[in-house]
């Protein structure tokens, strides 16, 4: 599992202001394996369907709740925790648990279908897509637990 380096204050690690779950949703297609990523609502980028976590709710039921809501998908989010990072939303410092689901059901209505796109791509594209070192981290450590040879 990779975790990210937290915010650090007077050297102590900061707790973070929020705390969000996020899926990475996987699927083999003709023996190949892909990952689902979402489109951001405003502008071009592409990420991994994630969310706050609401009261009362674990984690797993979120991270499960964000990929349904946000890319259709049904099926089952994965223990352990797959991967941990850290980043700042506005003036908040976010903390973000990354769990691997493995899809069941692809959806063609969903709540957020009218904005944001989903789309399956590879491993290799989907590195590409995310850029950023903490958002690639989470497919790099999928493809290992997956023990993927592509």
């Amino acid at each position: 599992m990779t975790e990210n380096s937290r915010s650090k204050q007077n050297g102590q690690p900061r707790l973070a202001d929020l705390h969000q779950a996020a899926a990475l949703p996987y699927r083999i297609r003709k023996g190949r394996l892909q990952f689902c990523l979402v489109s951001v609502r405003r502008g071009a980028n592409w990420i991994m369907p994630k969310g706050n976590i609401e009261p009362g709710e674990s984690e797993v039921e979120c991270a499960g709740r964000e990929a349904f809501e946000e890319a259709g998908l049904e099926g089952r989010v994965l223990e352990p925790v797959l991967s941990r990072f850290s980043a700042n939303k506005g003036k908040k410092s976010v903390e973000v648990t990354v769990w691997l689901m493995e899809v069941e059901n692809c959806l063609k209505k969903w709540p957020e279908k009218k904005s944001r796109a989903r789309q399956w791509v590879s491993p290799r594209k989907a590195i590409r897509l995310l850029a950023r070192p903490r958002l690639v981290a989470p497919v790099i450590d999928a493809i290992r637990r997956l023990k993927w040879i592509d």
